[in-house]
């Protein structure tokens, strides 16, 4: 991906984050990156960072593309033919959510929205596509129709996707490409992923460690609280005894307890971490800073019931202390503590 220099991090944090932002080449280089060595094919792309529009509460990302070159945004449109794009036509992002077949609003400029994306857990999710025409003349017109103009010029681009050839070393082209244009910065698709994948792995590592922590502390805080709670309630076992109750009647009424309170607390808990992870989605990828994909139903209803017998487990082990201390105290001792 080329883009004008200083500009990389932009074009990677606009594709991961869903941060909008505008920036442009001061010249066409389509041919020129074309003629060189490895190179297959090239597809320009334009980005404007919106304002406000009438699908959406914050700015999105406006991208104009070339669909008779694109090898990279048609993969994702299945509710459309990207070649078949009309002038004055948008596709909308999967979280982006506009009337279908109704019109929003750009820089002064109403727009048919056509089609939506589907997910790709990237910044194209909070995106609207539309082709590089619509695009180049919606930043020519809004100097007369808004108030806050996407730019000035005619013929804009702000990035040109590279695809290589299969036997090219990307490395190599990229370092030809910046030797020749200097003021151009190169984003390699694989070096990007592979940042990605550690920033993955480092934060995985991370949370399963915190995970682990708090599942020892949960462990004993939850004994301390069946041992308080025990010990409170000896008098109460005592009599229960007394009264013809088994130890093994008793140890099981206790751990019949233990799973009331454990499913209740675990139903609780999974229920509000589905409300927050489905209600406030847009805040989580943002916040994550990497491409985010939100889980499907199928996958929640299997974490959710993994985090529901962990947490069943979890109280088990915090109880047993509990339930074998009581089942060793003498009768007469539970009853007469106290006195």
């Amino acid at each position: 991906m080329v883009v004008p220099r200083g500009c990389a991090s932009s074009l990677q944090n606009t594709l991961l984050r869903s941060e909008s932002n505008t920036f442009y080449m001061n010249e066409n280089l389509t041919e020129g990156l074309s003629a060189i060595p490895g190179v297959e094919q090239v597809s320009p792309q334009l980005y404007i960072g919106s304002l406000n529009a009438s699908c959406c509460t914050v700015p999105v990302q406006l991208i104009g593309f070339e669909p008779k070159t694109d090898f990279t945004i048609k993969s994702w449109m299945t509710n459309i033919d990207s070649s078949k794009l009309g002038f004055g036509e948008i596709v909308a992002g999967s979280q982006v959510n506009p009337a279908f077949g109704g019109k929003v609003w750009f820089f002064g400029q109403p727009f048919k929205v056509v089609a939506t994306l589907d997910d790709t857990g990237m910044g194209f999710d909070s995106s609207v596509f539309m082709t590089l025409e619509t695009a180049q003349h919606m930043i020519a017109i809004s100097e007369q129709t808004a108030v806050h103009p996407a730019g000035t010029g005619k013929d804009r681009l702000s990035a040109l996707f590279v695809k290589l050839a299969n036997d090219s070393d990307a490395t190599k082209v990229a370092k030809t490409i910046m030797s020749a244009y200097p003021q151009t910065d190169v984003v390699i698709l694989k070096e990007m992923m592979q940042h990605i994948s550690t920033q993955l792995n480092n934060i995985k590592g991370l949370i399963y460690g915190i995970q682990g922590l708090l599942w020892i502390v949960s462990v004993l805080i939850l004994a301390v609280v069946f041992t308080v709670t025990t010990n409170e309630r000896k008098r109460e076992f005592g009599l229960f005894l007394a009264l013809g109750a088994t130890r093994k009647k008793l140890e099981s009424l206790l751990m019949t307890e233990t799973l009331i309170i454990s499913i209740s607390g675990a139903l609780i808990g999974v229920i509000a971490a589905c409300f927050i992870m489905f209600e406030f989605r847009m805040l989580i990828a943002i916040s994550l800073g990497l491409p985010y994909m939100q889980p499907t139903i199928g996958s929640t209803i299997i974490l959710s019931a993994m985090s529901l017998l962990i947490s069943v487990f979890t109280g088990v082990i915090a109880c047993l202390y509990s339930v074998i201390h009581i089942g060793r105290l003498e009768t007469h001792i539970m009853i007469r503590e106290y006195e």
